[in-house]
């Protein structure tokens, strides 16, 4: 599943950009603020956010004069954090980070500005968790573990595979400076055997900083 993942995104970049004579490759990196949400019994759960890092590359594809098509590849740290204080020196602290590789599938609207490009969209995403740990802590001490991925309820921690949907907008400069903030949506449920009775879903919100590289038009044409 892994490599057929990562197979896949190489020949979409690679494909794209090398066929496509007005696409542009760029590169992003930002923060992410992320939880995780789980129900059991229809009684819903959730943590604090959890502050990762998020690095990535993307092509963009233009598909008319506003609208345009911008697949990326992104190493996203996603989690969760809990702490309780229950008073005389007593407490419990649990805190979980996965890495994921993720890739979302953007349609974006473009719309001229006083100096550079609004622009708004989303779509699909596909992430693959690739490593993750848990920690937990109280005033005895503490230990943490790698997390599973897989669907097995008696083995595993996690689903390793989430699908989701990603919402953006940002601000382009005429120098290829990209200035974004977005929202990802876990749509599947990532508790291994889980049921409408128990599910785990992801969530974050991200702001980026990042650069498009000229295409080969816009090259051709500032020469």
């Amino acid at each position: 599943m892994k490599q057929l993942f990562l197979i896949t995104a190489t020949c979409l970049f690679t494909g794209v950009f090398s066929t496509a004579q007005n696409a542009r490759f760029g590169f992003t990196a930002g923060s992410v603020f992320a939880n995780y949400k789980a129900k059991y019994d229809q009684i819903e759960i959730s943590g604090k956010s959890k502050t990762g890092f998020t690095a990535g590359m993307l092509v963009d594809f233009p598909m008319g004069e506003k609208i345009s098509f911008q697949p990326a590849l992104n190493f996203v740290q996603k989690g969760t954090k809990d702490e309780e204080d229950f008073g005389n020196g007593s407490f419990a602290k649990t805190s979980t980070n996965i890495n994921y590789l993720e890739m979302p599938m953007n349609f974006l609207f473009n719309a001229s500005g006083n100096a550079g490009t609004f622009f708004v969209g989303g779509g699909p995403s596909f992430s693959f968790a690739i490593s993750g740990k848990s920690k937990y802590e109280d005033e005895t001490g503490s230990e943490s573990g790698d997390l599973e991925f897989g669907n097995d309820p008696d083995n595993d921690d996690m689903k390793g595979f989430d699908f989701g949907a990603n919402m953006l907008a940002g601000y382009r400069f005429p120098n290829g400076l990209i200035l974004s903030a977005g929202y990802n949506a876990g749509l599947s449920n990532l508790m291994p055997g889980g049921s409408e009775d128990g599910t785990l879903k992801s969530n974050y919100f991200g702001v980026k900083i990042g650069f498009l590289l000229k295409g080969k038009s816009s090259a051709a044409k500032s020469e």
